[in-house]
């Protein structure tokens, strides 16, 4: 960790040296090695405290370990030590950057979106997810307030530090993987094979195993590797055991960074491949329902979210006939926040006021039934 850390030119350029104090933890090994999972809120708390100088340090991590007691202590005296632990190892693993008189690294931040996405995008969403926004004249911004939808696959977040890779030769096509991503970063195309040409080195295909897409068709399973959040649902919900390795599936989490590039290639190919005809598909069964193009992609909904594989799932079995009547709760918050938007292009979001709404559920439902009467 110590030796691999690497300042981009920008961020040595917002201070004078000697002006901060900068320092690093790498709260994810923590709590991975203090069997904590993913839960770094201990952890980083801890961290805070022991540099802010707002309380002395040892009385700060004292009243620390003091509510872990309060809240955890029901829970046994195994699960306060192991948070004691993490209390502990947090401080060890705080390491100060020493920050150089002058910028030498070559290293700058990635651009916010793509320089291939939309010019709308470009200079005003792009200026926004860029900490921005508070310069993009209104001038920028819509006359009539509209923003355009689908505009998430630009907003390339790299969350993850662990994605799931595809074991071709053990999957057995069932799509379940595909239906549980809360975040539609897991896709499957049945196609024909002349699409193949052009294919990246690294892009993986089958043969289809859908009998009413089998001869001269090709089958690949592809995720997103820059939208993915490593919530781990696509692994839990795979039905298949490698029965030579135990533990491992036909969908396993693995490094991001290494993956990333060619990922992302393949990603771009994929998606260039042409979807099957809505008409020709039966959605009755999982893995069918699955090659319908989900129109809500890449929303802001937390990891592991319950809720939007239900939203994303109408959106594939309705398509462009779906109309959203939105109240206010996490439904607002992943479905409209800004500056981009998740719906895709082609899907209908209709949103009124959420407190007039949240009020009166009746008025919801009106509101939805309207359009069609």
């Amino acid at each position: 960790m110590k030796s691999g850390i690497n300042c981009r030119r920008k961020c040595r350029r917002i201070s004078s040296p000697g002006s901060f104090k900068f320092y690093v933890i790498n709260g994810y090994d923590v709590a991975e090695k203090t069997g904590m999972g993913g839960r770094m809120n201990t952890i980083m708390q801890t961290a805070f405290f022991a540099i802010s100088g707002i309380l002395p340090k040892e009385a700060a991590i004292a009243e620390i370990k003091h509510t872990i007691e309060k809240t955890y202590g029901k829970r046994g005296e195994a699960v306060v030590q192991k948070n004691f632990e993490a209390v502990d190892a947090a401080v060890a693993a705080i390491y100060e950057v020493k920050v150089p008189a002058e910028a030498t690294s070559k290293t700058r931040r990635r651009l916010p979106v793509p320089n291939e996405a939309p010019e709308f995008v470009r200079e005003v969403l792009g200026e926004i997810i860029n900490s921005n926004g508070d310069n993009v004249p209104v001038s920028a911004f819509p006359v009539d307030g509209t923003f355009p939808t689908g505009t998430t696959q630009w907003e390339k977040r790299n969350l993850a530090l662990e994605i799931p890779v595809w074991d071709a030769d053990l999957c057995i096509q069932c799509g379940k993987c595909v239906m549980i991503c809360p975040h539609a970063v897991i896709r499957h195309k049945v196609y024909d094979e002349k699409h193949l040409a052009g294919a990246p080195e690294t892009f993986k295909h089958v043969k289809s195993k859908f009998k009413e897409f089998s001869n001269g068709y090709a089958y690949t399973l592809q995720v997103a590797p820059e939208d993915c959040t490593g919530c781990t649902l696509c692994v839990e919900i795979c039905p298949v055991k490698d029965k030579t390795a135990v533990g491992r599936k036909a969908i396993n989490m693995e490094p991001q960074p290494p993956l990333r590039e060619a990922e992302a290639k393949n990603w771009d190919f994929f998606m260039k491949i042409p979807d099957l005809d809505r008409k020709l598909i039966n959605p009755s069964t999982v893995k069918n329902s699955q090659l319908l193009r989900p129109l809500f992609e890449f929303s802001g909904a937390c990891a592991g979210c319950g809720e939007t594989p239900y939203v994303k799932l109408v959106s594939q079995l309705f398509g462009d006939r779906t109309v959203i009547a939105n109240a206010t709760g996490c439904s607002s918050i992943y479905g409209g926040n800004l500056p981009t938007t998740p719906p895709g292009a082609g899907c209908q979001r209709a949103r009124t006021g959420v407190v007039e709404l949240a009020v009166r559920r009746q008025r919801r439902v009106r509101f939805g039934h309207a359009p069609h009467h």
